[in-house]
């Protein structure tokens, strides 16, 4: 996508522009309500399937959200195979396993369904774009490299976070150079997503906190990003206004429903709008955090979100506002902006969690570089970052006691 600077009539703040062209892509079917997962029998036969291999992990299973959704498909006598050794931040030879368990089952699988947080569903995707010619995933890494998906994908996102449900891009790690790699593709959106926030419900509140940081902060980047589509920003700013409210109301109360619904519609639309836009450079930050010292992805995204957004101010006073606004933080000061979002990353449990990683300050500046040379996350973000200025927030974000 390429932009210009001309801007429409009656803008409200410096960062609005038209782009020359954009592309938007959506899943085709999107449902939400409390038990819609129930229905995944009927969405199955509505895309005229009926035999699903269901990917998702142990802790899944463990948890018994994985019964609360197979159950309803044994009671409506369909049958399906399932793998449950989806690791955390996978590598790629996590979809050879999960392919090679759906070709021992003896199945003649038709569709994948995803039930999980967004390893799972990242996995899933790459399983329904290699399952019939077991192309290698690695080698699928970077942009529309994939090409085609020959098995429908249904999602089940079990977080309120990752959006990875809505998205076209999958994340690994790579073994060998401890990176994390994106395969982006339009071919890997879903084609169903049924939202179900029942399943979120037993969420801890460290996961809950990290997932829902991570939608925020895709919402944010998705607004800011050099490469926004119209829609993007739209939908970025509805989903800051139902993920404002609502987050630190479920880190308070993992009862709250209405905070659970809220949360889990929030992290959709972020999703969306980072798919028609962009993450930025608190991701091409965070990426190695979580790849090096596995740190938890929200985590890292949630705490380096104000230093990034500080060094971005100059680029974004006016788009901060707004955000700020549809938030519900009021007549916030685009200058005071980075502290809240630290201040909220802080008030959750975030910034304690990652401060005890330990992260050695040695590693810092190959860490900078890994980020930097990430042009698909640093070239969307509004303000340049060079190697230094990159220390400089891993630095400011892993030494802060605020």
């Amino acid at each position: 996508m390429t932009s210009s600077e001309t801007r429409p009539a009656g803008a409200r703040n410096e960062r609005t522009r038209v782009l020359d062209s954009y592309d938007n892509n959506l899943p085709k079917r999107v449902r939400f309500g409390r038990g819609i997962s129930g229905e995944l029998s009927s969405e199955i036969a509505r895309l005229g399937r009926a035999s699903p291999f269901i990917i998702t992990d142990a802790g899944v299973r463990g948890a018994g959200v994985l019964a609360r959704v197979t159950g309803p498909l044994e009671k409506g006598g369909l049958s399906y195979g399932v793998f449950d050794g989806t690791q955390a931040e996978p590598p790629f030879n996590c979809v050879h396993e999960a392919c090679e368990s759906a070709e021992k089952s003896g199945r003649e699988v038709d569709v994948i369904v995803a039930i999980g947080g967004g390893s799972v569903i990242d996995t899933a995707k790459l399983v329904a774009a290699t399952l019939g010619d077991r192309r290698d995933a690695a080698l699928l890494a970077g942009i529309g490299k994939v090409g085609r998906r020959p098995l429908p994908l249904v999602c089940i996102p079990t977080t309120s976070g990752t959006g990875s449900e809505a998205t076209a891009v999958a994340i690994f790690t790579d073994i060998a150079s401890g990176n994390k790699v994106g395969v982006v593709d339009a071919c890997l959106v879903p084609d169903t997503v049924l939202l179900d926030p029942a399943l979120t419900d037993g969420l801890p509140r460290l996961p809950t906190a990290a997932a829902g940081m991570d939608a925020l902060v895709h919402a944010l980047e998705a607004y800011i990003g050099r490469t926004a589509t119209p829609m993007a920003r739209g939908l970025a700013l509805e989903a800051a206004r139902w993920i404002g409210p609502a987050l630190p109301a479920v880190c308070s109360d993992g009862t709250d429903h209405r905070a659970r619904d809220a949360m889990l519609i929030g992290a959709n639309l972020a999703g969306m709008a980072f798919a028609n836009s962009s993450c930025c450079g608190v991701h091409a930050l965070a990426l190695p955090l979580g790849g090096r010292f596995h740190i938890v992805h929200g985590v890292a995204t949630g705490c380096l979100a104000a230093e990034t957004m500080r060094h971005n101010l100059p680029s974004c006073r006016g788009d901060f506002a707004v955000f700020a606004e549809a938030l519900g933080w009021g007549d916030c000061e685009p200058d005071a902006f980075p502290g809240m979002l630290a201040q909220l990353a802080a008030s959750i449990g975030l910034q304690s969690v990652l401060l005890a990683s330990k992260v050695p300050d040695d590693s810092l500046e190959l860490m900078a570089r890994q980020a930097v040379a990430n042009r698909r996350l640093m070239d969307p973000n509004p303000r340049p970052i060079s190697e230094a200025e990159a220390v400089g927030i891993y630095r400011r974000t892993l030494h802060s006691h605020g």
